[in-house]
């Protein structure tokens, strides 16, 4: 998606002096062609879409194809019409998002960028296969990428706008279920719901200090010359989208990273090392490399405190105490989690742990850490296991016991047992109608044109006027 300023500006100039040089230079040269860099295929209200952000649009395809296996061969006709729809509609609500004054953050456009350069990254597998396949540096595309990625953001927010009002009612779910043959209901899996206690020991101060100093030490030696901050990164960093590319990250914008690392990115002299500073991820230092505006570049290294064995193997013994408690019956389940548990998200429920994907507390097998469905599969409701050591995914030690609520054993989808099922059903249904009526209705009160060969393509909606 690529929209030049530059060439349109050029354009600009040659049509303001085009008549007066165009016979000169037939003269001069009567064979000459020109081959178009870009051009703009379709006009929605202010807005136009560009050949570059089709051909976009077709390298995120072929890249999606890639990732499935598939040859990633050129896009058919009918392909290129579907991608010209898309970004019709897209336009189309963002020209709309902007008349409404609705807005999107910087930061918000640059998470979504870092978002979409992580998939890429790794579909093809390293930094320089997606610049190749692309064409482009890494800095290069996220440049490029900016305005297009805000116009999506943009698009998506008023296609919320649009849809915030559907709701289905239990009628309509009923009306669903009672309309589906029985041998047509999905079989929906075994799931369970489970609560839990955890227990991991907190970083003390003392440990905090002991990885400050350590990480001034490593500073220190590359300040004077004796280990590179690439070697430095390599060896000790703990930040694996950096660690093997000299702690670097290049073209950051302002909003991007945690506020302690862009205080330091923006107080820090280019070419100069920060102090060690302290952020949720652990500790840093870098060194910025280059500043412009409200983007920088910098390298870092990263190391994180570590919980201490010997304390997680005493609150292992507390625990055990804890659990021999509850199954003794002097302690309930629920005072126990309330009272000891050190992962505040699930104590302050209860210890039920919430299912991220609907938001439900219900979670199938295949929605479980292997080492939990091991140790839920083998209990009853109302069972509590013993507690068992495992490592969180930032490769923490903790403790963890466990009482299985309910067991749902696995039946044909019913209201009764899986109206969220049916809800999401109803309502997909009823925002594509309500999308279908705000899309006709747009496009007859919003000027549109579309250039050939593409005013050709056979859309799904009345784009091109009769």
């Amino acid at each position: 998606m690529r929209f030049n300023v530059f060439l349109v500006f050029a354009c600009s100039l040659f049509a303001m002096n085009g008549q007066a040089q165009e016979d000169a230079q037939e003269t001069a040269n009567p064979q000459t062609e020109f081959t178009p860099i870009d051009g703009i295929i379709a006009v929605i209200g202010q807005g136009i879409i560009l050949e570059s952000e089709v051909e976009a649009q077709a390298f995120a395809m072929r890249a999606q194809m890639a990732q499935m296996g598939k040859s990633a061969q050129a896009l058919t006709a009918e392909q290129r019409c579907n991608l010209i729809e898309d970004l019709l509609f897209q336009k189309l609500l963002v020209h709309q998002a902007r008349l409404d004054s609705i807005e999107v953050t910087p930061s918000e456009v640059m998470d979504e960028i870092e978002r979409r350069l992580a998939y890429y990254i790794q579909m093809f597998g390293t930094v320089e296969a997606f610049e190749a396949e692309y064409g482009q540096s890494v800095s290069e595309w996220k440049a490029e990428f900016e305005e297009p990625v805000r116009e999506q953001l943009l698009a998506g927010r008023m296609q919320g706008e649009i849809n915030q009002q559907v709701r289905a009612t239990p009628a309509e779910i009923n009306q669903l279920f009672t309309a589906t043959p029985a041998d047509s209901l999905p079989l929906i899996p075994e799931a369970v719901r489970y609560r839990e206690l955890v227990m991991q020991p907190s970083i003390t101060e003392g440990q905090k200090a002991e990885v400050r100093n350590f990480l001034d030490s490593i500073r220190t030696q590359v300040s004077t010359g004796k280990m590179s901050l690439t070697l430095a990164a390599s060896r000790h960093s703990e930040d694996p989208g950096s660690k093997y590319k000299g702690g670097c990250y290049e073209n950051v914008g302002r909003g991007q990273f945690v506020p302690e690392f862009e205080a330091a990115a923006f107080d820090t002299p280019v070419g100069d090392l920060s102090p060690v500073f302290e952020s949720d991820f652990g500790f840093h230092f870098l060194r910025v490399t280059d500043r412009r505006g409200q983007s920088f570049s910098a390298c870092h290294v990263l190391i994180s405190p570590k919980v201490d064995p010997i304390a997680l193997e005493a609150m292992g013994e507390k625990m055990d105490k804890i659990m021999a408690q509850v199954q003794s019956g002097e302690l309930s389940m629920n005072d126990a989690i309330v009272s000891h548990s050190t992962r505040e998200e699930t104590s302050n429920q209860g210890g039920r742990v919430v299912n991220p994907r609907d938001g439900g507390t219900l979670f199938g097998s295949d929605e479980l850490d292997p080492n939990l469905f091991f140790l839920l599969n083998a209990m009853q409701p109302s069972d509590i296991s013993e507690p068992i050591q495992l490592i969180d995914a930032e490769d923490q030690g903790y403790w963890i016991a466990m009482q299985l609520e309910e067991r749902v054993s696995a039946h044909r989808a019913n209201p009764m047992q899986d109206f969220g099922y049916f809800q999401t059903i109803v309502e997909n249904k009823l925002r594509d109608e309500q999308l279908k009526k705000w899309t006709k209705k747009a496009i007859d009160y919003t000027h549109i044109r579309i250039d050939a060969p593409y005013d050709s393509c056979l859309f799904d909606d009345n784009w091109v006027a009769d």
